[in-house]
């Protein structure tokens, strides 16, 4: 989904959250999120991982990625977390969602991709894409 909710005004309450539909990751089984604001490369929104499921190790290599686990369990990052914790994942550092307890876990998230290949050299096909 892609939107565009610069200079709009969004407010909802929990219950209108609530009612919001989750959407499953595509090709992550388990895996559901809810987008809350978007603009460009820019979101915040909420995911949800269910018990015994995961979401598997990635890295943002230019973003900026925040989250605070709002409900259940889960490990990110080495660390057992539950409901208040707060996350900063910098550009570059790989993390997943494991280990999700009982009932699953849900948690707030932003962050800014910022992962746009450069333009392709024309030195890159002489050299087989290594320069």
């Amino acid at each position: 989904m892609n939107r565009d909710d610069l200079g709009k005004l969004i407010v909802a309450s929990g219950a209108d959250i609530d009612a919001m539909q989750w959407e499953g990751v595509p090709g992550v089984p388990g895996v559901y999120r809810k987008t809350l604001w978007q603009s460009g490369d820019v979101t915040l929104g909420m995911m949800r991982v269910d018990e015994g499921k995961e979401n598997p190790e990635h890295t943002h290599h230019a973003a900026h990625h925040h989250i605070l686990i709002l409900d259940g369990d889960c490990t990110m990052v080495e660390k057992r977390l539950g409901p208040g914790s707060y996350i900063y994942i910098p550009p570059g550092v790989p993390h997943a969602v494991t280990e999700v307890g009982p009932g699953g876990c849900t948690f707030f998230f932003t962050y800014r991709p910022l992962e746009h290949q450069p333009a392709a050299s024309p030195l890159d096909s002489e050299h087989g894409g290594v320069v």
